[in-house]
């Protein structure tokens, strides 16, 4: 039974593999996969499909410059903010109550440019792999940790309530698939002392059954029997999730070992491999006929550059920005396309030391325009506003955000992400060495039972006169 099942999942990995990189390819393929410049297809035809569906979507974009990094190594921060736009009806925490919510992270302030993603999702069922102790005994989530690919497929046990995971696979097979991976460490125990004696000894656990955050070992599945032929699982949770998640993902084709058997837990998860994890996940869930529980992005869709995003007010049919004339042109960052990324710290920017600025985030996407009065009111049930500001030799833009309910605001300055929260608007900042100014709005404390529209209204005045001095009122 083992080896037959062994050879099953090998085969179903190499065929995986093989439709992704064995399909033959046309020159004007070739030319429509190459956008970026770093991509090639000889070398990412695994990954072509999921990087540019991603990019379409704005789950995961490219930089100014043409490339795409695909080698870049992903944080846990960056991996939530991705599954976090992608599957947008997915705000496990954000619903929870009682024993299932988690109040917040120790390492994860307001200001943190992913507390609303990490807040929306983390709720207890992720105590096992999403976070645990720090040193100090708080709860801690390290957003800014790089993850491996160990780390990310313990993640994915408690993603999308458990259904990833194969529920048909007896624990003996899980057992065997499990043992036959050449680079997980599998300890097998004749009986229940011996095994609890160690699963309480080698550090796992800092408390109770939560991990400690300050070490990224890689912890042994412990299992009962004498070796992979006959053995079954026993009573650890951190052992059982990393059996039941690693058998899974690779009956489901998600993250799977390579042809000789090794799954290299321990290798940094890339931007090319996150991409292609989240398009796997979501093709899975589709099959399944699950996915509408978890989004409303179609990633088959067409994707319109010059097309405003659902509920956007207003919608010039030029790319121009209509009345407003700081409203970026197609030229620079038309609807839909991204705002320039993440840059050098030496970015030139010597503002309002206040924003807090971050040299790493997400991108914006520009799908709103503010009207000849430098305002857009949206509807925040049909979506976040999105909008930008060219700054044409202007020296301040003055920045307010009004809405009925809590509503912070990313703001980005060629690339630079700032966090704001609303109590801190209005705000002038110095803008005469920025040439791009983007904004995004983040929805605080949604209720899932709220009926009717939840209106935000965004407003930016550019003056060459610097605020006067005094108290906000």
């Amino acid at each position: 039974m083992k080896n037959a099942l062994i050879r099953c999942l090998r085969i179903m990995t190499i065929v995986t593999l093989c439709a992704a990189i064995a399909l033959p390819v046309s020159a004007a393929d070739v030319r429509q996969q190459s956008v970026f410049v770093d991509v090639p297809p000889d070398r990412y035809g695994w990954a072509m499909d999921a990087i540019h569906a991603m990019a379409r979507q704005q789950v995961l974009t490219g930089y100014p410059d043409g490339t795409f990094l695909p080698e870049q190594t992903v944080s846990k921060a960056e991996w939530t903010a991705m599954v976090h736009r992608l599957f947008n009806k997915y705000r496990p925490n954000l619903y929870a109550s009682g024993v299932q919510k988690v109040t917040g992270f120790a390492d994860v302030p307001e200001l943190h440019w992913a507390y609303g993603p990490i807040s929306d999702i983390y709720n207890a069922s992720f105590s096992i792999g999403g976070y645990g102790l720090d040193r100090n005994g708080e709860l801690a989530f390290r957003p800014e940790m790089q993850m491996n690919r160990m780390q990310l497929a313990i993640m994915l046990y408690s993603f999308f309530d458990n259904r990833l995971i194969d529920r048909g696979l007896s624990e003996k097979d899980v057992c065997a698939v499990v043992s036959s991976l050449k680079d997980v460490p599998v300890k097998y125990f004749s009986d229940s002392f011996s095994y609890d004696a160690f699963v309480q000894s080698d550090g796992r656990y800092e408390s109770g059954t939560l991990m400690s955050m300050e070490t990224n070992d890689l912890y042994a599945i412990a299992a009962m029997g004498q070796d992979g032929t006959n053995c079954t699982l026993g009573a650890d949770p951190l052992a059982n999730v990393m059996a039941k998640s690693l058998v899974s993902l690779q009956t489901a084709g998600i993250m799977t070992p390579n042809e000789a058997g090794y799954f290299r837990p321990l290798d940094r998860v890339t931007r090319a491999e996150a991409v292609t994890i989240l398009h796997r996940i979501y093709n899975y869930l589709k099959r399944k006929q699950w996915l509408y529980d978890y989004t409303s992005i179609d990633l088959e869709a067409g994707y319109q550059i010059g097309g405003a995003g659902p509920g956007a007010v207003n919608k010039p049919s030029d790319g121009s920005g209509g009345g407003f004339k700081n409203n970026p042109g197609s030229s620079l960052a038309g609807p839909g396309a991204s705002l320039p990324g993440p840059g050098a710290d030496d970015w030139g920017y010597n503002g309002d030391a206040s924003l807090g600025l971050e040299p790493i985030g997400p991108n914006v996407t520009i799908q709103d325009y503010f009207d000849e009065n430098g305002v857009i009111e949206k509807d925040l049930q049909t979506g976040e506003i999105q909008a930008g500001v060219e700054i044409r030799g202007e020296k301040y833009l003055t920045i307010d955000l009004k809405a009925d309910e809590k509503v912070n605001l990313y703001v980005i300055l060629d690339g630079q992400i700032a966090y704001v929260t609303q109590r801190e608007l209005p705000m002038t900042i110095p803008v005469s060495s920025v040439s791009l100014v983007g904004f995004r709005t983040q929805w605080m404390e949604r209720d899932a039972y709220k009926k009717g529209e939840m209106k935000a209204t965004l407003s930016v005045k550019l003056t060459n006169t610097p605020p006067a001095k005094g108290k906000k009122k």
